[in-house]
């Protein structure tokens, strides 16, 4: 099998191409910043519609619930995002 990324022979059974993963520069330090940028991005992205939501209905209707989820959410989807983006993008 070749790497689609540097064209070299990879074992079939290889997760990483060990030729463009071999001398990683990317440190463990990018990977969990990216990882934090996109939990505050998602962290954001969900804030929006909390807002919005304690606007229309009101904090006393039972929306307290949703208003922390959404947030606590799409953190946690925009951290994996992230982290992933950041894993992909290892030189």
């Amino acid at each position: 099998m070749k790497c689609s990324k540097c064209g070299q022979d990879v074992p079939a059974d290889a997760i990483y191409c060990p030729h463009c993963t071999g001398e990683r520069q990317t440190t463990d330090g990018e990977v969990i910043r990216g990882g934090i940028k996109g939990g505050l991005l998602g962290l954001l992205i969900g804030a929006l519609p909390m807002l919005v939501l304690l606007y229309i209905y009101g904090p006393e209707r039972g929306i307290k619930a949703i208003v922390f989820a959404v947030p606590v959410a799409t953190f946690t989807t925009g951290l994996i995002i992230g982290l992933v983006k950041a894993k992909r993008d290892w030189k």
